[in-house]
Parts: C-alpha cells; structure tokens; sequence
C-alpha cells in the first residue's frame, strides 16, 4: 500500500481522460488558455487544444483539472 502511495506522489506521467460531457487532465505543466469555448494547456513538450462548448472548471487542484463541457475537437501540437 505504501508503494502505491508512493508512486502516486512521484508520478511524473500525464494523464488525459475524455469522456462524453467533461475530461480530466492530470500532470500538467501550465494552462495557457481558459475559455468557455477553448482549452490550451502545455503537457511535456506539446500543447493540448480542446475546443468545444460550454466549458466549465468542475475542479482544480495542483496540477489537475476537470472541465465539464462538451468537446468537439482534440489537437496534439508538438514543439
């Protein structure tokens, strides 16, 4: 169990879940872009755009974000 603890705190991973009406992402390194309409957040050495509608932050932490919303495209823009 310790292990597991462990490695959740030193996970350098990135995390991306799409679901049907929200995402989550985990292990981010900046958010660039905040709207309603579109997300912009650097992950490692790319940059993930998700447009859509209706955007709303359900939750924010530390490196972790969950946005409701419905998504209708997804671009990977590496640097």
């Amino acid at each position: 169990m310790f292990n597991n603890l462990k490695n959740y705190f030193k996970d350098q991973n990135y995390v991306i879940n799409l679901y049907e009406d929200y995402f989550h992402i985990y292990n981010y390194s900046m958010i660039n872009q905040l709207s309603d309409e579109q997300v912009v957040i650097t992950i490692k050495n790319f940059k993930l755009v998700i447009k859509g509608k209706n955007f709303l932050v359900n939750k924010m932490l530390d490196q972790e974000i969950l946005i409701k919303g419905q998504v209708t495209d997804l671009r990977f823009i590496y640097e």
